[in-house]
């Protein structure tokens, strides 16, 4: 029965598509790592008869069948036995099952009809010499139709085209022999093993890292183009690296139980850039016959590092085989092409107990570029599900940190992108053929290479300079180092803008959930992004999808119009962005105005539930249960679900435009998407999950309970998605260290709206709203650590570890939230004839947004932009800096608690004292903290003051109020983090 949704209420659940059960889904959040604006709900044998016993046959039987034999023998050879057979794929290399393919001929009185299997392939044996025509066809591709002269057996391999795309991508021979085919990698990939030496008691330090090669061999790799590109190292050898910074000890203590890292190695392999090997001659003893130690050692470093696991097993697998992980190969190629390229090393070492440690200086570009990391220097124990995996030190240059020269504003960058012009086709298989123009600037001269982030199963076809000329370009296969790299023929001049175009095709982008509803993967690497998130660029994104689907698109919509049954929207983007995303689907749109601000908004919602959901319509004579959800899905009203989240994202944009000043796009497209448990932004795109459609009804009804925190989830889900049109979008981050500007001022901002935009009786979704970021925060996991004990918020994804496998999303979000709000409090002013309390915070928070439009904001220009406004009783430290805060909240891990006693005297002239003594604990003695005070008179909790207190210590107080309060409360609206 065909599940329809035109009921008075809107309700729509998605389980994920991985079939988690309601149950296993309630109750958590999780960040998608570096992706903005990612908001994500946690919470017989057979026994055969024995054959009965055959009688003997007769003679007369026995000639027979001799007979029989000797006939089909002779027969068989005046027979044809030739055989054409085939693999079908599609243009990314992917096998298609289900093509027809139609083989005709002139001995055939009527064509042969083959459908390929599951593995892309057919056979059409006992076939008759001569001419045929083969032609294979499969909804979604164009036809294609070959002639052969049969002689024997013919072995076919074709490949399809995505039907709309025949005209606009075609890809020759030529094109595909510059795929890994650039000489100088071609040597790199192929690589032996060169000179070996005696090497003996050799020090190496490598900034805070010493390498101590005691007893053994050094065998350097085979000259690439007259550079040394490597060496291994096999015997008895010892690693050891001291931390300088205190949060770097506190770091590599949690994580390794000791303040420094020791590890004994019985190899290691080096690559590195050309001005590194000189650092090596010193270990060249005399030279020895190659140990087949080395070259297994090779063999082995090469499976390893040139393998990406279908699911990563560990924190550091995920990071660093994404859809940028490392091809050294290509690397190293880069560093061959342009001699001054930025300085790297990589030493991977292999020892006891740790069987893959790495250790990596790559000036530039960043130790772990995948992080966005801005430090230089660092130490990764990859050890996939093991207790110990994890970055164990990622650092600034020593020469920077002794100098104070370290910042996360640091222009990691080879290549600036200015353009992106884009040509998308969606087929009805749901498989993606794109054209990308790119325009871009070099900003370090020399380079030549490349890379791109772009999703593994997207296959690149061809690239193209701006003359039409093929480049050479690299893309191993996706279950390897199949990341995407150009090769320039020369290198650009620095400043000077270039274009080269990128055609590419695959899956895995879109995925079908029923009923013209899409799920919509791979949203930062659908197409070759330079930069990821690093910068800004403009956007001409032009998509052909089949007729009756929708696309919405970052940027303003130019146009629409048909085309060979295709569907095609043009958008623009009328200032730069951070990236491109879209949804797509069977759309309805609704219009919702907004006289105050004048943005425009728009929602699109799907008339149908997808598949997911489909489970709970029940059946007829099923169980109660089954019928109460039933009825529930059958009230779905789309439309007036949509209504209430528009009118949502209205009040949301007006909070956030007093407060932080005017968004950067003056419009907003709202849009529905299957995907149950999480929410994300991009620019004037927000894709809200199903459950933001529901209402409290219906989740009882679907699941049987009510959930307080997947409530709390719903409740904020849509003004934290609004909320990243400024924070993450509007401004961005600088590195990891920098996302809780993001995610925890988009959090700050739900709790805001929940404060400013519910009328009247705020109170208590507000403090549940505070209180249950609190329970994130310090409520300890199985493993008895809470996400606030992984480390400060500074550290970012860095806080993900074994035992805290949430460090990251229970502490960005809500301990981002928290500082911004304390700030708040601080800045708060208590003088009753002022106009607005909150002017000092709106003040700086307007100042924030308009001072990094161009520009990524890192944790230390908001300090300043910070110090800049804060009031006289903010400067503890009599130097108008914020250091005592920032100190405390930001890179420090400590939270107070507070308890109070107080009483309440009569004074003259109807004047009432109120004295208060106020205890702060669990601190250290610099500690500091302004604590606000609130009296209830009999209208709610109202503000009295705020109070410092330094250390553990016990201050008292003193209030003189007009009449006597029902209650006195410190931190009544949980303004303040405390235990």
């Amino acid at each position: 029965m065909k599940s329809t949704r035109r009921g008075k209420i809107e309700d729509r659940i998605h389980l994920g598509k991985m079939g988690i059960s309601p149950l296993r889904v309630l109750g958590k959040k999780l960040s998608c790592g570096q992706v903005s604006g990612c908001y994500r709900l946690w919470v017989e044998v057979c026994e055969k008869p024995m054959p009965q016993a055959r009688k003997p046959r007769e003679p007369r039987v026995l000639c027979f069948i001799a007979i029989f034999l000797m006939l089909l023998a002779v027969s068989a050879t005046q027979l044809s036995a030739d055989t054409i057979s085939g693999t079908i794929k599609d243009p990314s290399g992917a096998v298609v099952a289900g093509a027809r393919i139609e083989i005709s001929g002139e001995s055939l009185s009527q064509p042969v009809v083959l459908t390929t299997d599951s593995a892309g392939k057919f056979t059409a044996p006992n076939l008759s010499a001569g001419k045929y025509a083969v032609k294979v066809s499969k909804e979604g591709f164009g036809d294609i139709e070959t002639n052969l002269e049969l002689q024997g057996s013919a072995e076919l391999a074709l490949s399809l085209t995505i039907a709309a795309q025949q005209t606009s991508i075609n890809v020759t021979g030529k094109a595909a022999a510059y795929v890994n085919s650039d000489p100088v990698y071609r040597q790199l990939r192929d690589l032996g093993l060169g000179t070996s030496y005696h090497c003996e008691n050799f020090t190496l330090r490598m900034d805070v890292g010493t390498f101590e090669l005691k007893s053994g061999t050094l065998t350097l790799f085979a000259l690439v183009n007259r550079f040394e590109t490597g060496a291994i190292f096999v015997g008895q050898g010892h690693f050891s690296l001291k931390p300088m910074a205190r949060l770097d000890v506190q770091e590599l203590k949690r994580r390794t139980g000791n303040e420094t890292a020791e590890a004994d190695f019985g190899d290691v392999v080096f690559r590195f850039s050309g001005g590194v090997y000189p650092q090596f001659s010193g270990a060249l003893g005399q030279q020895v016959e190659t140990p087949k130690e080395a070259v297994e050692v090779f063999q082995r470093w090469k499976n390893r590092v040139r393998h990406r696991h279908e699911v990563p097993e560990g924190f550091t697998q995920a990071i660093l085989e994404d859809d940028t992980v490392d091809n050294v190969d290509a690397d190293v190629a880069a560093a061959i092409y342009n001699p001054k390229h930025p300085a790297f090393m990589n030493a991977y070492m292999n020892g006891t107990p740790h069987k893959d440690l790495r250790f990596f200086i790559r000036t530039r570009v960043g130790a772990i570029p995948q992080l966005d990391s801005p430090e230089e220097v660092g130490l990764i124990n990859v050890n996939g599900g093991g207790m110990d995996d994890g970055i164990w030190y990622l650092q600034h240059l020593v020469s920077e940190l002794k100098v104070h020269t370290a910042s996360s504003e640091e222009d990691r960058r080879l290549f600036a992108t200015k353009r992106y012009n884009i040509e998308t086709v969606i087929g009805k298989n749901n498989r993606l053929a794109s054209r990308a123009t790119i325009t871009f600037a070099a900003l370090v001269p020399g380079e030549r290479v490349l890379k791109f982030g772009l999703l593994a199963n997207l296959r690149v076809l061809r690239v193209s300079d701006e003359n039409g000329k093929d480049l050479h370009f690299i893309q191993e296969d996706r279950k390897q180092d199949g990341s995407f790299y150009t090769v320039l023929d020369e290198a650009p001049e620095v400043g000077k803008e270039h274009a080269i175009t990128v055609e590419y095709a695959g899956d895995k982008v879109v995925y079908e959930a029923g009923d013209g509803s899409y799920y919509i993967a791979a949203r930062t690497s659908w197409y070759p992004n330079l930069n990821g998130f690093g910068e800004k660029a403009l956007y001409d994104l032009t998509f052909k999808v089949p007729h009756g689907n929708v696309v919405i698109s970052v940027g303003k919509l130019q146009g629409q119009s048909t085309e060979e049954g295709f569907a095609v929207s043009h958008w623009v983007t009328p200032v730069p962005v951070a990236v491109a995303g879209f949804n797509y689907g069977r759309y309805t749109r609704m219009d919702f105005p907004d006289p105050v601000t004048h943005y425009t908004i728009s929602g699109y919602y799907l008339s149908e539930l997808p598949n997911s959901l489909r489970a709970f319509g029940g059946s007829p004579g099923g169980s109660i249960n089954s019928a109460i959800q039933a009825n529930a899905l059958a009230a779905m009203a789309p439309g007036a679900m949509t209504k209430y989240v528009l009118d949502q994202t209205r009040a949301q944009m007006q909070v956030c435009s007093f407060y932080f000043g005017k968004a950067p796009y003056d419009h907003i497209e709202i849009t529905e998407q299957p995907n149950f448990n999480f929410g994300q932004s991009w620019p004037n795109l927000v894709y809200l999950p199903i459950s933001a459609y529901i209402d409290s009804t219906q989740r009882w009804m679907l699941f049987g309970r009510i959930d307080q925190k997947f409530t709390g989830f719903v409740q904020e889900v849509t003004p934290h998605e609004v909320a990243h049109q400024w924070f993450g979008h509007g401004v961005g981050w600088a590195s990891y260290h920098d996302q809780w500007l993001s995610e925890g001022f988009a959090e700050f901002a739900a709790g805001l709206f929940l404060q400013q935009a519910m009328g009247p009786k705020w109170q208590k979704d507000y403090i549940e709203f505070w209180q249950r970021l609190h329970q994130r925060m310090l409520e300890k996991n199985n493993w008895g650590v809470a996400a606030n004990d992984a480390g400060p918020i500074w550290m970012g994804l860095r806080l993900v570890s074994p035992r805290s496998e949430q460090g990251y999303v229970n502490l960005t979000y809500p301990k981002g939230a928290y500082v911004l709000s304390m700030l708040r409090s601080v800045m708060y002013s208590d003088e009753p004839k002022v106009e607005n309390r909150d002017q000092a915070f709106i003040d700086m928070m307007h100042e924030f947004m308009e001072t990094h439009v161009d520009k990524p904001a890192s944790t230390e220009s908001f300090k300043t932009v910070a110090e800049k406004h804060m009031t006289k009783v903010m400067d503890l430290q009599k130097n108008g800096r914020l250091d005592w805060f920032f100190n405390e909240w930001v890179y420090g891990t400590q939270v107070p608690r507070y308890a109070l006693k107080y009483d309440v005297q009569p004074e003259g002239g109807n004047q009432v004292k109120i004295k208060m003594e106020i205890t702060q604990s669990e601190v250290d003695g610099s500690f500091v903290m302004f604590v606000p005070v609130f009296a209830d008179f009999g209208k709610g909790m109202i503000r009295l003051g705020q109070v410092p207190v330094t250390g553990n210590t016990r201050r008292t107080v003193i209030f003189h109020v007009d009449k006597a309060p029902k209650k006195v409360e410190l931190n009544a609206y949980k303004d303040v983090l405390e235990r």
